[in-house]
């Protein structure tokens, strides 16, 4: 009995780590890439990653696509005067040797129009296009509801729930 139980638990932590891959082409690795569960109705949605370059790579992010939605966007998220504005962004510049990372609260993947909620323990299917490094597809796992980052990384969120939302309780530039 305590062996299956073992077994069970080990299990459940498979989605947490199964996609925490990394993917590398010409210079720019992509990893840590995770989505935030949507709730039942929602048509939009959120991805989170982690994009880095060699220390001789300097590249730029020019578009994301997934067939998880009918549009995906770059954006840019920042608080002014107490509200939370968002601009999509047609670009990231990536510097040589650095990391950027979407993250909540920042710059992020927003998914526009999908096809089904994002559930969590599943994946979400992208492709990254760059300037120089070409495509590089991603698989997203689907984290919780309040999460606030892949799982094996948590403790860097700092804590407290992310209260973006994109239901008009926020401005788009």
């Amino acid at each position: 009995m305590r062996f299956r139980i073992l077994l069970l638990s080990l299990m459940a932590l498979l989605p947490a780590t199964a996609h925490a891959q990394e993917t590398t082409s010409k210079g720019v690795t992509v990893a840590n890439s995770w989505a935030r569960a949507t709730p039942g109705g929602a048509t939009v949605g959120a991805v989170f990653l982690e994009i880095r370059t060699d220390k001789k790579t300097a590249d730029r992010l020019t578009g994301i696509a997934s067939p998880a939605a009918d549009k995906t966007e770059i954006h840019s998220s920042s608080m002014e005067g107490g509200v939370m504005k968002m601009r999509r962004l047609d670009t990231i510049d990536l510097k040589p040797g650095k990391t950027i990372a979407l993250k909540p609260m920042g710059d992020h993947i927003m998914l526009f129009g999908l096809k089904q909620p994002l559930k969590e323990g599943d994946t979400v299917d992208l492709t990254l296009t760059f300037e120089k490094a070409g495509t590089i597809a991603v698989k997203a796992g689907v984290k919780g509801i309040a999460a606030m980052g892949p799982a094996a990384h948590q403790h860097h969120s700092g804590g407290g729930m992310d209260s973006m939302s994109h239901d008009g309780s926020m401005s788009h530039d």
